[in-house]
């Protein structure tokens, strides 16, 4: 009996492994991950930097039907469009337990839950639930969500794949922060997206792109969130260069009567970038947003950055497949709007 239960001890161990997640718990994990369904904010685009998107065998109705060509690895893969719904998504993830079970993953990686949650889902399953973060949204680069890129490399058996991605992360990192700009023009940022579209008054002070390339935004507050300002407000500092988050494009353009006599609207210097906060951050978006705002505010600086080559370097690398075109065409890419006639 002795020699039993070492022997049944011995098996565990050799066919799981203890992994510590985001919130500090220590998770036992299977050796061999199979099947995996991702669940909250940020989760599955993990997995699919991770190049683990084929052991997917669930999808949220969040990352089905919200804007999914603007989520680049949703738009890369789009098989998973087809994988059935495993719970509704978003902040309070609120998963369908019971569907879950019946495709039996052998985890569930969960973004932005609490540790009395994930146990308990957990515990109702039977499936390890291991729990990742991006650190403060909007922060690309940063150690918490490199910590949690390397853990859930080690639970996918993904290590080396999880280094190339933080490597490639910090190259470009680097490369901007080599390239800091000085300018003397006021410039905006408006239609951020945050928990749903917005039109031009919805801004972010401290918005990583312009942060990186060391400009400031000319609404200046020490708050790292989006939020609005009034019309007053964005009229009374007149930004000589908008940018405008293209998902609330549609909204700006239907309010245009409101912003048609600001400078950067009659001097033609209004600026599409792709949204990158769509169930947190898109990070491959982010960066090649901050490369096209460096080539719009210094054009010498940037001289050797072809945008449409980036952007095939960026989402090939982390998504698969460069599907710039496809969100150009849906969204309208990276370029100057003319959205006033010109006289």
């Amino acid at each position: 009996m002795k020699k039993l239960i070492i022997f049944l001890i011995t098996i565990i161990f050799i066919n799981a492994k203890i992994i510590k997640d985001s919130l500090g718990r220590e998770v036992n994990m299977p050796e061999k991950v199979n099947k995996i369904v991702a669940i909250g904010p940020g989760a599955l685009r993990m997995v699919v930097y991770l190049k683990s998107q084929n052991k997917v065998v669930g999808i949220e109705f969040k990352e089905k039907k919200f804007m999914p060509y603007a989520r680049p690895y949703i738009a890369a893969n789009k098989f998973l469009l087809k994988l059935p719904v495993i719970g509704v998504g978003g902040p309070n993830p609120n998963p369908n337990l019971e569907k879950i079970i019946s495709i039996k993953p052998d985890v569930i990686i969960a973004g932005y839950i609490n540790k009395s949650y994930a146990n308990l889902i957990s515990k109702k399953t039977g499936i390890p639930v291991f729990v990742i973060t991006y650190g403060n949204i909007g922060n690309f680069a940063n150690k918490k969500f490199f910590n949690s890129i390397k853990a859930l490399g080690k639970v996918l058996n993904k290590e080396k794949r999880a280094n190339d991605v933080i490597n490639f992360i910090n190259d470009m990192q680097k490369d901007l922060e080599n390239r800091k700009i000085n300018i003397n023009k006021k410039v905006y940022i408006g239609a951020v997206a945050f928990k749903g579209l917005h039109s031009l008054t919805t801004t972010i002070s401290k918005f990583p792109p312009f942060e990186i390339l060391g400009i400031k935004n000319v609404i200046s507050k020490n708050i790292k969130s989006p939020f609005n300002i009034s019309l007053e407000t964005l009229y009374k500092v007149n930004p000589d260069i908008i940018f405008i988050d293209e998902s609330g494009l549609k909204l700006v353009k239907k309010e245009l009567f409101k912003y048609k006599n600001l400078q950067a609207f009659k001097q033609h210097q209004t600026y599409g970038i792709l949204p990158y906060n769509l169930y947190m951050t898109n990070i491959g978006t982010a960066y090649l947003d901050t490369y096209f705002i460096g080539k719009v505010l210094d054009p010498q600086k940037f001289k050797d950055i072809d945008i449409e080559k980036k952007a095939d370097e960026i989402y090939t690398f982390l998504v698969g497949k460069n599907v710039y075109p496809l969100m150009t065409k849906k969204l309208g890419g990276l370029k100057k709007l003319e959205l006033l006639q010109k006289n």
